[in-house]
């Protein structure tokens, strides 16, 4: 409606200064519609530029997310540009977890990023976006056409996942997948993981040499859990690296 009345104050403003025959009335008359055209270029540039007529609202939205990859816990950082200041993360939803693509966060500055690790009951995605809304229908009208409504200003994505997910960067993730996926590394957890076992359930049954055989293999099997805890642990710390 603004961009409207601006051509409409111009259009009379040289009406009236052209046409009126009465001259001291038409340039009254042209110099207010003027004055109303010079008023509404301010508006529209404050609006423009500075947002006259709207205000900040932020919506909260809160997501519950799986793995990027299948199979594991994985919440997937991503280092954007030659800096690597700038990143997004990788994450599925459940309705998006058959998606030919995992989705990211969005790549802006004015996108921040915060992962909290701990006691969560379901990994989640909780994102505050802020956008620029006019502050009622007058200056909708009035600036509509300036199509600025929405316009996005900040938002702060905080992932909240459980202690046994792991946070890895792209580059991590492969490095550990084919440190992982390697012939030596197996055959040396292999083995590693034998003596670890051997060693628990002997210490085990020094303590009580009357275990029987299902309680042993129960402590080989906890032995054997231990193991692949600090194994992983130890291996994603030399990653980190």
């Amino acid at each position: 409606m603004i961009l409207i009345s601006i051509l409409i104050f111009a259009g009379l403003a040289y009406f009236f200064a052209v046409f009126l025959k009465n001259k001291k009335v038409g340039y009254s008359l042209s110099f207010t519609f003027i004055a109303l055209f010079i008023i509404s270029l301010v508006l529209l540039i404050s609006n423009e530029y500075n947002h006259f007529g709207m205000e900040q609202v932020t919506n909260k939205t809160t997501y519950q997310i799986q793995s990027a990859q299948k199979g594991s816990n994985l919440l997937l950082e991503k280092k954007l540009g030659t800096s690597g200041k700038e990143n997004v993360y990788v994450y599925r939803t459940p309705e998006t977890a058959n998606a030919k693509k995992p989705k990211t966060t969005k790549a802006n500055v004015h996108v921040k990023n915060v992962v909290k690790t701990g006691n969560y009951s379901a990994a989640t995605l909780e994102q505050k976006t802020t956008r620029w809304e006019y502050k009622n229908g007058f200056y909708s009208f009035l600036f509509g056409i300036s199509d600025n409504n929405k316009e996005f200003v900040k938002q702060t994505n905080t992932f909240k996942v459980g202690s046994d997910w792991l946070v890895l960067t792209t580059t991590q993730a492969k490095q550990l997948q084919k440190k992982m996926s390697s012939k030596t590394f197996k055959a040396q957890m292999k083995k590693e993981g034998a003596a670890y076992v051997q060693a628990a359930v002997t210490k085990a049954m020094q303590a009580n040499s009357s275990m029987s055989s299902a309680e042993q293999k129960k402590i080989a099997k906890q032995a054997q859990k231990e193991f692949q805890a600090e194994a992983q642990a130890k291996l994603i710390q030399e990653v980190k690296k």
